[in-house]
C-alpha cells in the first residue's frame, strides 16, 4: 500500500499544481501554455504510475500503453511551445502545433494494431515484455504483433529520445545566447539577484528530464524487482515538479528575484513586519506601472499624502522621523568666501559635482581639500546643518530629479549609477525619502504639474 501511494506522488502532486495555478495564475500570459502541459504531464504521469506499481492489473497495460502513444510525445513540444511563450509573449500560432501529426500516427497505429490482434493477446504480450525485456519477441510471434512492437514500443522510444535532445539542444542554445549560467543560479538563490524566467525554467526542468530519462529505459520487470527504485524515483519526481510549477505562476514576468517572490503574496507576513512588507510591495508594484496608472494614483491619493505631511509637520515629529527632507535640498544658497574652507568644498560639490563618484567618502573629500575628515565635518554640521552622508544623498537625489526629467525612458540601473548610487534599491529609497515619493511616481507628477 505505502508503495503505491509513494509511486503515484507525482500524480498527486502534478494536479495539485494544476489546480493552484488555474486558481491563482489565470491572468498570467502563459496560463494557456502551461495548462496544456501539465495536463499532458499528469496523464503521462498516471500512465508511468501504473506501469511502475507492481499491484496494477495487467488488463491496464495495453489501454495505458496507447494512451501514453500519444500524450507523451506531446510532453516536449508543449514545454518548447510554454518557455517560447514566457520569452517573447506571442500568441499561440497553429504553424506552432506541425509535430502533432507524430502522436496522432503513433496513436492510431497502436489502436488499430491492438484491435487487430486483440486486446488480450496485447497485454499478454506486454507483461511477457515488461517482464522478460527483448527475450519476449520472438521472430515467430504474429505479424501484426511485431509490427505493435516496432511501433508503440521501439519507434515510441526513439521519438521520446529524440525530443529529449531536441530539448538540450535548445538548452545550450539558449544559454549561449542569453549568457544563462549556475553563477546566474547561485546569485539568484543566495544574493537576491535577478535572473531570467526562461533561464530559471530551464534549471528546474533538467532534473525532471533526467529523471524521465532513466525511466524510460526501465522495464517493469526490473522495477517490479526493485520497488525502491521506482519509490525514490517517484520521490524525486514529485520534489522536482514543486520549483518548476511554484515558478510557474510567475509566468507573466520576465525576470525575477526571490525577493519578489516572497512578496507577490500579499498576506504572507507577520503583523510586525507588515509596515515594511507592504512599502516594499508597493514600491515594486510602482515600479512597473505606466505613467498612466501612476497618474491615476496620484490624482486619487494626492489630498490624503499632502494632509498627513502637514499633520507631521504641525506635530514636529515629519522632519525628526525623516531627516531626507526639503529642509536640506538647498544647502548651499548661502554665500560665503571661495576661498574660506566651507567656499571651496561648495566649489568641490557643485561645481565639480565630486557627489557623482560611487563610494564617495568623507576621507576623500579631506583629501582633495587638503585638511582632515573631523573639522570638515564639523563644517558640514554647523554651516550647512546636515550630516556629510545626508548631504552626498540630498545633492545626488537634486542630480537625479534634473535626470529623470531629460532622461524619463532611462533604466533605475542606468539612473542610479549615473547619480553616484551604489545600487537601483539605494537609488530608489534614498529618492523616495528625499521627496517623499518614488523615482517614477515623481517625475509623473512633475510632468502633470507643468503641462
Amino acid at each position: 500500500m505505502l508503495t503505491s501511494v509513494i509511486i503515484f506522488l507525482p500524480l498527486v502532486t502534478s494536479l495539485f499544481w494544476l489546480h493552484l495555478h488555474v486558481l491563482i495564475a489565470n491572468k498570467a500570459s502563459t496560463f494557456a501554455a502551461f495548462t496544456c502541459f501539465m495536463v499532458t504531464v499528469s496523464l503521462f504521469i498516471f500512465g508511468d504510475c501504473c506501469y511502475s506499481d507492481s499491484s496494477s492489473p495487467i488488463g491496464l497495460l495495453a489501454s495505458v500503453n496507447n494512451l501514453s502513444q500519444f500524450f507523451t510525445p506531446c510532453i516536449i513540444p508543449l514545454l518548447l511551445i510554454y518557455f517560447r511563450r514566457m520569452r517573447t509573449d506571442e500568441e499561440v500560432r497553429v504553424k506552432q502545433f506541425f509535430w502533432v501529426f507524430l502522436p496522432i500516427v503513433l496513436f492510431t497505429t497502436a489502436e488499430l494494431l491492438t484491435f487487430l490482434v486483440g486486446k488480450p493477446y496485447v497485454e499478454a504480450f506486454l507483461f511477457d515484455l515488461s517482464t522478460q525485456g527483448r527475450s519476449a519477441v520472438l521472430p515467430d510471434s504474429q505479424k501484426e504483433l511485431l509490427l505493435y512492437h516496432n511501433s508503440a514500443v521501439i519507434l515510441y522510444r526513439i521519438i521520446i529520445f529524440a525530443e529529449m535532445v531536441i530539448l538540450i539542444v535548445s538548452y545550450i542554445m539558449a544559454s549561449r545566447k542569453d549568457g544563462y549560467k549556475i553563477k546566474n543560479l547561485w546569485n539568484f538563490f543566495f544574493k537576491d539577484r535577478e535572473i531570467d524566467m526562461v533561464g530559471l525554467q530551464y534549471f528546474n526542468v533538467l532534473p525532471l528530464l533526467i529523471i524521465c530519462i532513466i525511466k524510460l529505459f526501465l522495464f517493469r520487470g526490473f522495477l517490479n524487482e526493485h520497488q525502491w527504485i521506482s519509490m525514490t524515483l517517484s520521490a524525486l519526481l514529485a520534489i522536482f515538479l514543486c520549483p518548476f510549477c511554484f515558478t510557474a505562476l510567475f509566468g507573466s514576468r520576465k525576470k525575477i528575484t526571490t525577493n519578489q517572490m516572497r512578496t507577490a503574496f500579499r498576506y504572507n507576513f507577520s503583523p510586525k513586519d507588515k509596515d515594511l512588507f507592504i512599502e516594499k510591495m508597493l514600491t515594486e508594484m510602482l515600479e512597473e506601472a505606466n505613467d498612466n496608472t501612476l497618474l491615476k494614483l496620484y490624482d486619487k491619493y494626492k489630498l490624503k499624502i499632502n494632509y498627513l505631511q502637514e499633520h507631521f509637520v504641525d506635530m514636529g515629529t515629519y522632519e525628526n522621523d525623516h531627516p531626507f527632507t526639503v529642509r536640506f535640498r538647498k544647502p548651499f544658497n548661502r554665500t560665503y568666501d571661495p576661498d574660506s574652507l566651507t567656499g571651496r568644498l561648495k566649489h568641490l560639490m557643485l561645481e565639480e559635482k565630486l557627489y557623482l563618484q560611487q563610494g564617495l567618502t568623507l576621507e576623500e573629500v579631506a583629501e582633495r581639500l587638503y585638511s582632515n575628515k573631523t573639522y570638515i565635518s564639523k563644517i558640514v554640521n554647523s554651516d550647512l546643518g546636515v550630516g556629510f552622508p545626508e548631504l552626498v544623498n540630498t545633492l545626488r537625489v537634486q542630480y537625479a530629479e534634473d535626470y529623470l526629467i531629460n532622461h524619463p525612458n532611462a533604466r533605475q540601473e542606468d539612473i542610479a549609477k549615473a547619480c553616484g548610487f551604489s545600487s537601483a534599491s539605494s537609488f530608489n529609497n534614498i529618492f523616495k525619502k528625499v521627496t517623499g515619493l518614488p523615482p517614477r511616481i515623481w517625475l509623473a507628477t512633475h510632468n502633470q504639474n507643468t503641462t
